[in-house]
């Protein structure tokens, strides 16, 4: 947006320059004429980036060694958290609004829950033996987790983070996913060469759907009319009818496909192969293989931005989470992600609310500048942010989405001030504080 402000300006400034190179004292002219415009055109395009609505994603990666998720910005393909779990984690699943992400621990029997906002744990939930995979419906009400040696499905509610059910499903069930209208599941047994398909209306078993050896993972497309199952010892991916519940076709791709993901448009599927080190694209068109990435060492899981112009796939033994061009299907970047990187998942693409800017003055009953008195901004959904006064008063909260309402409170040695609730709508300037 700042680019499209220089533009309008740009005309303009060109013309006060040659206009200033033709006249009598240029310096004098640029100071007078010039410098205001400058000003005018920076601070238009500080206020207005301030205020505009931004729409990020992120990529979530476990590292299965050190029990921790790397938390990856795709904005500058660098790591900007990483947040202790249980032990091993193994999948990522995030809620429809993408403020929580679920993660299933399968040497700990329990599945962490993170806050997206702040990349904390906020619940610890025990379910299973040896959970897996882990699916949240579309509408965000339920997580459903796989047991892998309790060859049972947890079901979470995600109000209270709590085990409300648990289903029967095959032997050793590993991936799991829900079709885009929430009705049904699909699940991988892996050691019993079988897909259970679960109503979530009633979380009763409706078909079971012979599959290749070894079953691992799911992916459905976007319309729901093709599920993907990579199949580890056939080196294939089954193609599954979800309207009739049977298997149509099989694409052979490489030795020991993993967990594999389908594009936001339904036109490709990108298939780690852990043991020939490469992914296999499809064409879902065609059902044929396109392309063959190098990947190096234990390629093992993958996840494709919205717009479908990246694919991250998490690297094992190269402790790495390599970048895909989709447009050329060649790898781009490669970014550090711990020592085993494992499951890998992509937050949805939520628009962010316009922030602003707060600030103001905390001072004593006489009008005296507090120095280091703590600020905290809390929104309803319990993030905080903090901040402290300098040697005269001033404080300044950056980054404060608009639309909400937050309360705010003051800690101040030998002060007393009452809290807030502040409903904030645009830049608030002189949000003055007095000692009660």
């Amino acid at each position: 947006m700042i680019m499209n402000i220089k533009s309008l300006y740009e005309p303009l400034v060109s013309k006060l320059i040659k206009e200033g190179e033709q006249s009598r004292g240029s310096g004098e002219f640029a100071w007078k004429h010039l410098l205001p415009v400058l000003l005018v055109l920076l601070l238009t395009g500080v206020m207005w980036s301030r205020a505009a609505a931004q729409t990020q994603q992120r990529v979530y990666v476990t590292d299965e060694c050190n029990d921790t998720v790397r938390v990856i910005d795709t904005a500058t393909n660098s790591v900007i958290s990483t947040i202790t779990v249980g032990r091993g984690p193994y999948r990522v699943a995030f809620t429809p609004d993408g403020a929580r992400a679920y993660v299933p621990n399968y040497l700990s029997d329990t599945v962490s829950v993170i806050n997206t906002s702040n990349n904390t744990v906020v619940a610890t939930i025990p379910v299973g033996h040896t959970p897996f995979g882990v699916a949240v419906t579309p509408n965000g009400t339920r997580a459903y987790v796989t047991n892998g040696d309790s060859n049972s499905v947890s079901i979470i509610d995600t109000a209270n983070n709590t085990v409300i059910g648990s289903i029967p499903v095959g032997n050793t069930p590993r991936g799991i996913t829900s079709t885009p209208d929430g009705s049904r599941l699909y699940v991988a047994n892996y050691d019993s060469d079988t897909i259970s398909v679960i109503n979530t209306a009633t979380n009763a078993i409706v078909a079971t759907i012979p599959s290749g050896s070894f079953p691992v993972a799911i992916a459905i497309t976007p319309n729901g009319a093709r599920a993907y199952v990579t199949n580890y010892l056939s080196n294939t991916v089954s193609i599954i009818n979800t309207a009739t519940n049977t298997v149509i076709g099989a694409v052979p791709v490489g030795d020991g496909p993993e967990l594999l993901t389908v594009t936001a448009d339904g036109t490709r599927v990108y298939v780690p192969n852990i043991k020939s080190g490469n992914v296999s694209v499809i064409n879902t068109a065609t059902d044929s293989v396109i392309a063959t990435i190098p990947m190096g060492i234990y390629p093992f899981g993958a996840a494709v931005t919205s717009n479908g112009a990246r694919a991250y796939i998490s690297v094992i033994i190269a402790g790495v989470v390599s970048v895909i061009d989709t447009a050329t299907n060649t790898v781009i970047a490669t970014i550090p992600a711990g020592e085993c990187p494992f499951g890998i998942a992509i937050s949805p693409a939520i628009a962010t609310a316009p922030s602003v800017i707060v600030r103001g003055r905390v001072r004593s009953s006489s009008g005296r500048g507090i120095f280091r008195a703590a600020l905290t901004l809390t929104d309803g959904a319990g993030n905080t942010q903090t901040v402290f006064t300098n040697s005269i008063g001033y404080y300044q909260f950056e980054n404060v989405a608009v639309g909400k309402t937050y309360n705010l409170t003051v800690q101040a040695k030998h002060y007393q001030f009452a809290p807030q609730s502040l409903t904030i709508n645009e830049e608030v300037k002189n949000l003055n504080l007095t000692a009660q």
